[in-house]
């Protein structure tokens, strides 16, 4: 239909004023284009198009997203790497498929091992000082996506991931995490992943191992990953929930079983959940490093 058949109405979500511009030559009864600009509306969306949606009729509804990313957006996904040529390329190799136009940048931390050689062979690599903050924080000042996801090394992406991505960002989550799935047939394997969906979808706290996602405005704002030397993805989190409403996100991440089976199931678990539990205590990150060091 010709535009100049139209009325042409501005919405904003928030104080929900309307705006009508009348252009000559209306046919009768005109058509009415309803436009609503978005970004990050989450918690006011629904209630505005729910009684917007019985006024529409015939009339035209458009949601433009006001993020300043591209139509589709880049993602860079970043990987921190220490030593880790026995995973690597398992995990680089599943990737690659799913990575499409977006990017790929691996960040080492002096490597000691064949570690920087697999990676080369599947996308950018970078050097940078060793401490997963600091790689972290390397790999977001090199990228050039619009959406930053936050990888460990022992991790695969199922078909779709990078595109539920998008959705969730477009949807209005300010980031968030995936479902997890540990690749084990055990059963505390399946208490583990409840476990840490549970801390994703209500704490609202994501590790690099449930993967980290979110658009680059929003990783600047936070002022990127804190130079801590342990959890600093939980500080991380903490900045992002501060931010806007997170999600977490499916097909689900899956998690190499390595670190159980290397120490125990158990003892690796319990471990854990006492350098978090002693954390939300406010025990000081380093003199958590340095247990954590010790018991592990």
């Amino acid at each position: 239909m010709h535009p100049s058949f139209r009325y042409l109405l501005s919405i904003n979500c928030h104080k929900q004023r309307l705006r009508f511009v009348r252009k000559s030559g209306l046919q009768t009864p005109p058509t009415i284009s309803v436009i609503i600009p978005i970004l990050n509306e989450a918690k006011i969306l629904g209630k505005t198009l729910s009684q917007l949606q019985p006024e529409l009729g015939p009339h035209e509804l458009i949601m433009v997203r006001k993020s300043g990313l591209q139509t589709p957006p880049t993602i860079s996904v970043i990987i921190p790497i220490l030593n880790e040529a026995k995973i690597l390329g398992k995990t680089l190799s599943h990737l690659q498929p799913e990575l499409g136009p977006h990017e790929l940048i691996i960040v080492d931390g002096g490597s000691s091992d064949n570690s920087v050689c697999i990676a080369e062979q599947y996308g950018e690599v970078l050097t940078s000082a060793r401490g997963r903050a600091k790689q972290l924080n390397a790999g977001a000042a090199a990228a050039t996506g619009d959406i930053l996801l936050f990888l460990h090394a022992d991790v695969r992406l199922d078909t779709g991931a990078l595109a539920a991505v998008e959705t969730a960002l477009s949807a209005g989550y300010i980031g968030g995490g995936f479902r997890q799935k540990i690749d084990g047939k055990c059963i505390l394997y399946r208490l583990i992943e409840i476990a840490g969906n549970i801390r994703g979808k209500y704490l609202k706290v994501f590790y690099g191992d449930s993967g980290i996602f979110l658009a680059r405005p929003t990783f600047e704002k936070i002022g990127g990953f804190p130079d801590v030397p342990i959890l600093e993805e939980m500080e991380f989190s903490k900045g992002l929930r501060k931010l806007g409403k997170t999600t977490l996100i499916g097909p689900p991440i899956h998690l190499s079983a390595r670190r159980w089976e290397a120490k125990g199931i158990i003892r690796t678990t319990v471990n854990n959940w006492l350098i978090t539990f002693l954390y939300f205590l406010k025990f000081s990150p380093r003199l958590l490093a340095k247990l954590y060091r010790h018991i592990r």
